[in-house]
C-alpha cells in the first residue's frame, strides 16, 4: 500500500489470469493502482492475445473503463514469437486530470537508426519501434473491433 497518487506510471508484467496472478486481473487491483496514480497518471499491464483470449480482455476492458471513468482506456498488442499464438496484448489506463494524450499517437519520434554514430552520445537507436509500429499496434483485427472498439475512447 502507497499513499494515494504517488506515481505517474505503473507497468505489470505479470502471469496469465490463472492460479495465483488471477488477482492481477481483478477490480480491487485495479482500483489499488487508480488510487496509487496521481491525476493523469497511467497503468500498462499484461492483457492476453486476442486470438486466444478475447472474453477475457473484454471483461477486463469493460472493468477499466469503470474504473478509470473519466480517464482513458485502450488496448494494444505486440508480436511475441515464442508466446502461444505470437502475440501478447497490453491494456493502457489513464487516469483522469493531468496532461490530455491519444495513446496511438507516439509522445515524440524514436531515434532514426542512421543517427547515432559511435562516438555521440545521442540515444542508440532502436531495432524494432518507431513510430509507425507504435500507431499500429493499436490497430484491432475486424474480430476484435467488433468486441472491444465501442469499450474504448479515444
Amino acid at each position: 500500500m502507497c499513499a494515494q497518487g504517488t506515481y505517474d506510471a505503473i507497468i505489470v508484467d505479470s502471469s496469465d489470469p490463472v492460479g495465483p496472478a488471477e488477482v492481477l486481473f481483478e477490480r480491487p487491483f485495479f482500483e489499488s493502482m487508480h488510487r496509487a496514480l496521481r491525476p493523469g497518471g497511467v497503468v500498462c499491464t499484461q492483457a492476453e492475445s486476442l486470438w486466444l483470449h478475447l472474453p477475457i480482455i473484454t471483461q477486463l476492458a469493460k472493468m477499466c473503463q469503470e474504473v478509470f471513468a473519466g480517464g482513458k482506456t485502450a488496448y494494444a498488442f505486440t508480436t511475441i514469437p515464442t508466446y502461444p499464438s505470437g502475440q501478447i496484448g497490453f491494456m493502457l489506463c489513464k487516469k483522469a486530470g493531468g496532461t490530455d494524450f491519444d495513446f496511438r499517437a507516439p509522445a515524440r519520434a524514436p531515434p532514426d537508426v542512421g543517427a547515432a554514430t559511435a562516438s555521440s552520445s545521442a540515444v542508440t537507436p532502436l531495432r524494432y519501434y518507431n513510430a509507425d509500429v507504435h500507431t499500429a499496434s493499436f490497430a484491432l483485427p475486424q474480430f476484435a473491433q467488433k468486441e472491444l472498439g465501442p469499450l474504448f475512447n479515444k
